[in-house]
């Protein structure tokens, strides 16, 4: 992954708050060629689709 597909966050480490740098779930795979929005939007219609049909 570049440096650019990481984020900075604050993290609890070994009994301390340091900072900590990940990669941002969303920009990984094939949801890095879409806008953040529409990624979230199309988990949330599959979690609406999976929750009615296996309710």
């Amino acid at each position: 992954m570049s440096e650019k597909d990481k984020s900075w966050r604050i993290a609890y480490i070994n009994g301390k708050f340091a900072p900590w740098k990940e990669t941002d779930f969303w920009r990984i795979g094939i949801m890095k060629k879409m806008p953040v929005l529409l990624s979230l939007s199309i988990v949330m219609l599959l979690g609406i689709i999976l929750t009615i049909f296996l309710k």
